[in-house]
């Protein structure tokens, strides 16, 4: 009876090690899910941009002459063809008289040989030289004009002037930069964006911006873009305006875009939070069959929430947005929210 007792006992206790031996199921990881689909994004681009007036030129002489007179205050509104700058035009006048009067003696002298000729007392020859003379004339004077306007240097269009770079009395040589010229009633907005956002952006779409010598954030609408990218930083080149009626932005200074983008075709994306780096690229856990199956994929644009899946996924697959760093391939999922 006390060996019944003994084997009894030996095998109780044995039957209970073996089942605290056995391991544990692996418990279901709480996980969120997101699924899949086609759909519209709006993209987010921001970069920096540069403020540039509407028109803006230097203003040069295009002679080598002194300055006797200057009729522009530094920086002054000034109307177009507003008189700048006077240069000396003392020699260019003396002439235009000389010639001026010649060439009314020389059209007597041919109003008179025209009467000559009708009459047979001079030859049709002689009168021609005449002719021609008097054409001559006038043909320099034309061209003394023209350079006596050289000698005033006026304003291409309205808009500020700025310092001038010359004084009264300066010998100006031809280029030299007397002053610069701004219109600045209307401010362009020029900036760059990657190619992949080349078939989005057209005229008409709103851009707003931040400079940081002003509160508060601007509206402009782009006006043209760049028929080309720029292969050296496969960029392409936008420029937007807006109304500058006060003055209040600086040509020349950067400014902060923001430019919202809607897709122009339906695509597939996913929440960049399902992105998991990999030495291939990126993958996403998928969820099949209760448990989790790395997918890996090949992404294409990306907004601030979503990025687009251009292979490896598709509509209506369930992807895990949560406890990545948990899961690995065959992990049991229990989803405890879908969107």
């Amino acid at each position: 009876m006390i060996g019944t007792l003994v084997l009894l006992k030996i095998f109780v206790f044995s039957g209970k090690k073996e089942q605290a031996a056995a391991p544990p199921a692996n418990p279901a990881i709480p996980v969120e899910c997101f699924i899949a689909r086609d759909t519209l994004v709006q993209h987010q681009v921001e970069t920096v941009g540069t403020l540039n007036a509407r028109e803006q030129v230097n203003v040069v002489s295009e002679v080598a002459r002194k300055v006797v007179d200057i009729k522009m205050k530094d920086g002054a509104m000034v109307r177009k063809d507003q008189l700048l700058f006077k240069l000396d035009d003392a020699d260019i006048t003396s002439r235009i008289k000389k010639l001026g009067i010649q060439a009314r003696q020389v059209a007597a002298n041919e109003a008179r040989e025209r009467i000559l000729l009708a009459n047979g007392g001079i030859s049709q020859e002689k009168f021609d030289e005449t002719s021609t003379l008097r054409q001559s004339l006038e043909a320099e004077i034309e061209v003394l004009k023209v350079d006596l306007a050289k000698t005033e240097i006026r304003a291409p269009f309205a808009g500020k002037i700025g310092l001038r770079n010359t004084s009264l009395g300066a010998l100006v040589a031809p280029g030299h930069i007397l002053a610069n010229l701004q219109d600045v009633s209307k401010i362009n907005l020029d900036f760059s964006v990657p190619e992949r956002y080349s078939r989005d952006l057209h005229p008409g779409v709103p851009v707003s911006f931040r400079t940081d010598y002003l509160p508060d954030e601007l509206m402009a609408t782009v006006e043209a873009v760049e028929p080309a990218v720029d292969q050296r930083t496969r960029t392409l080149l936008v420029r937007a305006s807006l109304p500058n009626p006060d003055g209040r932005l600086v040509p020349g200074t950067s400014a902060k875009v923001n430019l919202t983008l809607a897709g122009t075709t339906m695509s597939l994306y996913v929440p960049t939070s399902t992105l998991m780096p990999s030495t291939l690229g990126y993958t996403v856990f998928r969820k099949k069959l209760g448990q989790a199956e790395p997918v890996q994929v090949r992404t294409g644009t990306r907004s601030r929430e979503f990025i687009q899946i251009l292979d490896g996924l598709n509509p209506g697959d369930t992807v895990v947005t949560t406890n990545l760093l948990r899961i690995k391939k065959g992990s049991p999922l229990t989803i405890i929210k879908t969107y």
